[in-house]
């Protein structure tokens, strides 16, 4: 789109509220996006609620890792039940969101295609064909 807004570019900075493992990732990431030229100031919320759910997806992976992904529990009446681990299901609903966010900044390959990374101004080849023309 030639009339799309043109926010500064850069990495924005990291938000002061995350832990280690939360900075890491939002400067890794950010640095990442800024290098293949898709990331903004204004990108800065997205990329925060990226790198949350990419830490809480983890914090999951890594309690499951420990704790398995069922428990045993009995019922009143001394029957065994298999009930799967909170935790997995909390895994489910930050692994839909991670999954979203990273399509948004073109982090997977099927949504890479999507994206449009500034780059150097190329000529469009039908603008130039159209005004050889005149």
């Amino acid at each position: 789109n030639e009339h799309e807004p043109k926010p500064p570019s850069g990495v924005p900075p990291t938000p002061k509220h995350f832990d280690k493992q939360g900075k890491y990732w939002f400067k890794r990431m950010a640095d990442e996006l800024d290098a293949i030229g898709v990331m903004s100031q204004l990108d800065a919320r997205a990329l925060e609620l990226l790198v949350e759910a990419y830490t809480e997806y983890r914090h999951h992976c890594d309690t499951l890792e420990v704790e398995g992904y069922t428990y045993r529990t009995e019922t009143q009446s001394g029957d065994v039940l298999i009930k799967a681990h909170p935790a997995a299901i909390m895994k489910a609903d930050a692994w839909k969101r991670l999954r979203a966010m990273l399509g948004e900044f073109g982090m997977t390959p099927a949504s890479r295609s999507k994206v449009n990374a500034k780059g150097p101004d190329a000529v469009d080849p039908l603008t130039e064909f159209m005004n050889a023309r005149d």
